[in-house]
């Protein structure tokens, strides 16, 4: 089985756990790659991986397995590398919350294990495109978590029209607005009070950020219609993000964002079922005065 081991950074702290981890898959008959930036960045004096081979992108078919070694903004960046391959991620987490990343480092022997004999699942989660024009060109991208168009440099507020399909939705002002994925509810749209959908969810939350007016609320829609979103404002740029990525947009933009063919394949384990990192995770339904 061949597996792409893909990370950014680690802290020194790390990397003696990273090494463990990536020698166990070789010793365990794993046909290992490494990307070539994480390799730089775990290579020093003390510490070294060996001559494995290093890959700078992921071409279809070309693995079996992406393991993400990093925390949740390591697996979104795992993920925009390979969303078009529909290669398997599994996430080990050496960050802090670790939602997406949330196998732990010291469960390497089980995981291996059961990887070795198929005691896992593929679980499809969705991605959205987005896309805007500008004088010039159509710019476009992808969101595993989230889309946002916010206000870039002012304190003033700016104006949001929202459209679902071809039908007028709302207008308010606000900071600006969130689209997020089941994926992404459990990140930044949680914080803004949206609710948690279940990653088979097939619906999207639109969720205005800090708006003006109280009757503002987040609205789930299904993943099957195209959302516009356009704003305008004064002596402001605009902030336009997907996911740990953004660009400043000028002029008055009108922002296309649809759910996109491709998915994002995540190796799950029956011991780490979405309701049970709710509850590790968050700490769901746990009573903290005790």
């Amino acid at each position: 089985m061949k597996i792409a081991v893909f990370g950014t950074n680690i802290s020194d702290e790390y990397k003696s756990k990273a090494e463990e981890v990536i020698h166990s898959f070789i010793a365990n008959g794993f046909d290992v790659s490494i990307y070539k930036d994480f390799k730089s960045a775990l290579d020093s004096a003390s510490f070294s991986i060996g001559n494995l081979p290093e890959f700078t992108e992921i071409k279809e078919n070309s693995f079996d397995i992406l393991l993400s070694l990093g925390g949740d903004g390591t697996f979104l960046k795992c993920a925009h590398l390979c969303y078009a391959t529909n290669t398997p991620i599994l996430g080990i987490n050496f960050g802090k919350l670790g939602f997406l990343a949330q196998t732990n480092p010291d469960d390497i022997d089980f995981i291996i294990k059961d990887i070795q004999n198929k005691k896992f699942s593929i679980r499809q989660r969705t991605v959205l495109d987005f896309s805007y024009a500008t004088d010039k060109e159509i710019l476009n991208g992808i969101g595993l978590n989230e889309i946002t168009l916010q206000k870039s440099n002012t304190v003033k507020l700016i104006k949001i029209n929202v459209y679902v399909g071809k039908e007028f939705l709302c207008s308010f002002w606000a900071d600006g607005v969130a689209v997020s994925t089941p994926t992404g509810s459990t990140g930044y749209s949680l914080s803004l009070g949206a609710p948690i959908l279940a990653p088979e969810n097939h619906s999207l939350i639109i969720t205005p950020i800090a708006p003006h007016t109280l009757s503002m609320r987040p609205i789930i829609i299904p993943d099957t219609e195209t959302i516009t979103i356009e704003a305008t404002g004064e002596y402001t740029d605009f902030l336009l993000s997907n996911d740990f990525l953004s660009q400043t947009i000028q002029a008055n933009p009108s922002v296309v964002i649809k759910k996109s063919p491709h998915t994002i394949s995540t190796v799950e384990f029956k011991d780490s079922s979405f309701f049970c990192t709710l509850r590790q995770k968050l700490k769901l339904g746990i009573d903290i005065r005790k």
